[in-house]
């Protein structure tokens, strides 16, 4: 820490209060970027989200293929876990098919040669 003057006093103390003014500037910048709390939806919120209906969605509930919360005879979900649950869901091109086909070919020779 370097020893200060008191000519330099008021560049100091200018060079504080500018540094004061970044943080609050990047404080609330990160505060205003968090994301919001997820509130559950029920099952209406759902359907439009997957285009299922009311009884799909009761199915995939008790077949436990769904991502759902249950509180009390009430059924919860979070669009975040339906929307990746979607995303499972996901058929691959030509072209990955290909390229894992390749990889797993590459391999097994590897092993075979050992």
């Amino acid at each position: 820490m370097k020893t200060l003057k008191f000519e330099n006093l008021p560049n100091a103390v200018a060079e504080l209060i500018k540094g004061q003014s970044e943080l609050r500037a990047l404080l609330l910048q990160k505060a205003t970027l968090e994301p919001e709390m997820e509130v559950p939806i029920q099952v209406d919120g759902v359907m439009p989200i997957t285009g299922f209906s009311k009884p799909t969605i009761y199915g995939y509930v008790q077949r436990n293929e769904i991502p759902f919360h249950k509180k009390g005879n009430r059924l919860y979900f979070f669009k975040s876990e339906i929307i990746d649950w979607i995303k499972q869901g996901k058929q691959k091109t030509i072209k990955e098919v290909e390229t894992d086909v390749d990889t797993l070919l590459s391999n097994k020779g590897k092993r075979l040669r050992k």
